[in-house]
């Protein structure tokens, strides 16, 4: 069942905070805030630079709108696909145009993770056939080495500390416990040969050094962990050094309306921003929980969830597994995740099943300005009471070092959107 309609069907929501939500739902997101709550990762001397400002230009092939990890890797493809066909003719500037500072929105406020748990693959065989959930199961789980290959092709995976670790699910109950179980299972049936690497500890047989007494069961898997902000910023910054003829990244430009171009031989469209107008041939929407402010069609179908993160001292106890191990804790209701930077910090987000209403007055929300206090409180006291107070131990100097929201984009069925936009959805 797709995330926010289980949120939406559970009987004990009131009529009208459902309808609130779905109003939210449906609703225009706006452009991002300038107003933000201040993400652990941002923070500190590693900030973006290109150089002196130039001028807006007047026009580009190809305009990416957003600066994550999803424009950043869109960026990369197109230029290093035409550096690898020296021939061709065809040389498309790349412009992209972010509305904050560059990586200011959901990446850089993640909570660190590559990570694909195989969870979905006996739902995915049951919808889809089992050679279509091998292949998607496939392509999600390339994503770790892929993501890692480019930080050390990049000569950035000290800087982002991009590296393997393998992934603790952890359950504290029989029953979710159980099911976990039966879904691995799946996975290791169907995909014998790609699941090698996934095992379980039960009981008295979770490993002492994971600090995990209080736990009924854990899979384990590999994974990865690295500094979201670094990383993109690393790419970014490669890119600008090998193309700077044809790609450009321009801070503080919110696109704010799209039209069709109807000029005779021009380009196809004019993009808008507060800066002045671009003429481009092609238009790549990364904008995440924004998308459907520029794309009404999307709306309802794509939209704003609020997550919270924080970045957390560790009791003095409790060992550093930053180079092991990342963590998703399985409650009776929502989950949280985990990575431990090298330095120590346990960066911890989720608890969105212990937010108001259970979740759901997060729902739709697009902006990163506020914490939510029943979030805040759940965090801020998850690791001592997972790891057991003699495992943990006593915090010296501030607990909590950070606490801030970030807003990701959920589809209303579950899936991802991607290829050519019908203008059905492009029309206002």
């Amino acid at each position: 069942m797709p995330f926010a309609t289980d949120i939406l069907t559970d009987p004990s929501i009131s009529a009208s905070a459902r309808q609130q939500a779905l109003n939210r739902i449906h609703s225009d997101p706006g452009l991002p805030q300038s107003s933000t709550t201040s993400s652990f990762w941002t923070l500190g001397p590693h900030s973006f630079s290109q150089g002196a400002a130039k001028p807006l230009p007047k026009e580009a092939d190809i305009v990416i709108i957003g600066s994550g990890v999803t424009g950043a890797a869109i960026a990369r493809t197109l230029l290093q696909n035409r550096a690898a066909n020296p021939s061709s003719t065809s040389h498309p500037s790349v412009l992209m145009l972010e509305a904050r500072t560059v990586c200011s929105g959901a990446t850089g406020r993640n909570g660190g993770h590559i990570l694909e748990t195989a969870d979905d693959y006996g739902e995915f065989a049951d919808a889809f056939g089992v050679d279509a959930a091998r292949k998607l199961i496939r392509f999600r789980l390339a994503h770790l080495q892929e993501m890692l290959t480019v930080a050390e092709e990049l000569g950035i995976a000290t800087e982002a500390q991009a590296r393997k670790v393998q992934f603790l699910s952890v359950y504290f109950g029989d029953e979710p416990w159980n099911a976990a179980l039966e879904r691995m299972h799946r996975f290791k049936e169907g995909m014998p040969e790609e699941s090698a690497e996934w095992t379980s500890y039960e009981g008295d047989a979770i490993p002492r050094e994971l600090c995990l007494t209080r736990a009924r069961g854990v899979i384990a898997g590999p994974a990865g962990a690295l500094w979201p902000y670094k990383f993109v910023i690393g790419v970014l910054t490669r890119l600008l050094a090998d193309f700077p003829d044809d790609f450009r990244v321009e801070e503080n430009t919110p696109v704010t309306a799209i039209h069709d171009d109807t000029s005779a031989n021009g380009p196809r469209y004019k993009v808008e921003t507060s800066r002045g107008t671009i003429a481009a041939r092609h238009v790549i929407h990364c904008t995440n929980a924004h998308v459907s402010h520029l794309v009404p069609g999307f709306r309802g179908r794509i939209f704003p969830v609020r997550g919270q993160m924080s970045a957390q001292t560790p009791g003095d106890n409790f060992p550093n597994q930053a180079a092991d191990h990342s963590w998703i804790f399985n409650y009776d209701r929502g989950f949280d995740y985990m990575t431990q930077l090298p330095e120590g910090q346990m960066m911890l987000g989720g608890g969105f099943a212990q937010g108001e209403a259970g979740g759901l007055a997060d729902l739709g929300i697009s902006t990163d300005s506020d914490l939510s206090l029943y979030i805040d409180i759940h965090l801020s006291g998850a690791l001592r009471a997972i790891f057991g107070a003699k495992d943990w131990g006593c915090v010296q100097g501030e607990p909590v070092q950070a606490m801030w929201t970030g807003s990701m984009a959920f589809s209303s069925d579950g899936f991802p959107w991607v290829g050519q936009l019908p203008g059905a959805v492009t029309a206002v």
